[in-house]
C-alpha cells in the first residue's frame, strides 16, 4: 500500500528535477546518487533520498466508506568537503524537492501496469499503450456517462467532458473486473491476464487517487551535530485516500470447521 506512494512520490521527484547529461536527478551540479526506502545507518556519502516513516490511519466516514491518513517523510541526505557546501546543497534539494510536491495536491497512485509490466504516474498510460484492448470499454465509458447525465441536466446544458485519466480509470477497471468475472476481453494475452488475476487474489487496487496532499512540516536542514560533514533536511508529507467498504461481518467468515493445531517448537 505504502510502497506504491513511496514509488510515485519517487517518480513525481525525479521526473520533474533538473538533471544532468546522464539522465540523473541534480542539485546543483550534484547528481542524487541513492533513492532509499527505510532507514539506514550508512548512507551514500554524495546525494540521497530517503522515503521511511509512512504511517496509515483508517477510519469509517460513512456507510460502505473508509478513509486512510497517511504521512511519510522523504530526507536528505548531502555531504561534501566542508560543512558550508553540504549546508546549501541540503538546502537546495530540500528547497527544489518542496517547490516539486507542492504542486501536487491531488496524486495518482497506479500499479504495476499488469499488461505490459511497467510503472507508471498516470492511468492515462492504459489509452496510450493499451487502447487496442481498451477502446470499447472507452467508448461505452463515454456513452454510459452521457445517459447519466441525460438523466439529470436538461438538454440544453452539454455533458462536461470527461478527462482522459478518468476516462483510462473507468475503462481499465471494467476491463478489470471482466476478467474477475472470467469474461473475454478482446487483445488481452494470457500473460496479462494471468497477472490481473494474480493481482485480485493479492487485494491489489490497481488505480487510487490521494487528495488533500500536503507538505506539512519542512526542516531544510539539521544541525549535523555528531555528523562531521553530513547534512540532513526532511519534508512531512500526508494525505488522504477514501476506500470502499463493503464486508462488517459478522458473517463474513468461513462456516467450514476445521481442527486447530498448536505448533510446539
Amino acid at each position: 500500500m505504502l510502497e506504491r506512494i513511496y514509488d510515485t512520490f519517487r517518480g513525481i521527484i525525479y521526473n520533474e528535477m533538473p538533471k544532468d547529461y546522464n539522465g540523473k536527478a541534480i542539485s546543483f551540479d550534484r547528481p542524487i546518487t541513492a533513492w532509499y526506502y527505510g532507514e539506514r545507518d550508512v548512507k551514500n556519502t554524495n546525494l540521497s533520498v530517503t522515503f521511511k516513516g509512512g504511517t496509515g490511519q483508517l477510519k469509517d466516514i460513512a456507510l460502505g466508506l473508509q478513509e486512510f491518513t497517511y504521512k511519510i517523510v522523504v530526507e536528505v541526505d548531502s555531504g561534501a568537503d566542508n560543512i558550508e557546501i553540504s549546508e546549501r546543497l541540503t538546502q537546495e534539494t530540500v528547497r527544489l524537492m518542496l517547490s516539486i510536491l507542492r504542486k501536487h495536491r491531488r496524486v495518482w497512485i497506479v500499479d504495476i501496469c499488469p499488461i505490459c509490466q511497467k510503472f507508471t504516474l498516470s492511468p492515462i498510460h492504459f489509452l496510450n499503450d493499451h487502447n487496442d484492448i481498451l477502446d470499447g470499454y472507452v467508448t461505452t465509458v463515454i456513452a454510459d456517462y452521457n445517459a447519466l447525465w441525460a438523466e439529470t441536466h436538461p438538454a440544453s446544458i452539454p455533458p462536461a467532458t470527461l478527462p482522459d485519466s478518468a476516462k483510462a480509470t473507468e475503462a481499465f477497471l471494467r476491463m478489470f473486473e471482466d476478467v474477475r468475472n472470467d469474461a473475454t476481453v478482446t487483445g488481452l494475452s494470457a500473460t496479462a491476464r494471468k497477472n490481473i488475476k494474480r493481482m485480485q487474489s493479492d487485494f491489489v487496487e490497481p488505480i487510487r487517487i490521494l487528495y488533500d496532499v500536503s507538505c506539512n512540516s519542512n526542516t531544510f536542514s539539521d544541525d549535523s551535530t555528531g555528523k562531521a560533514l553530513q547534512k540532513g533536511g526532511s519534508i512531512e508529507i500526508t494525505a488522504k485516500e477514501l476506500v470502499k467498504q463493503y464486508a462488517y461481518g459478522p458473517d463474513n467468515v468461513s462456516t467450514s470447521a476445521i481442527r486447530f493445531n498448536l505448533w510446539v517448537q
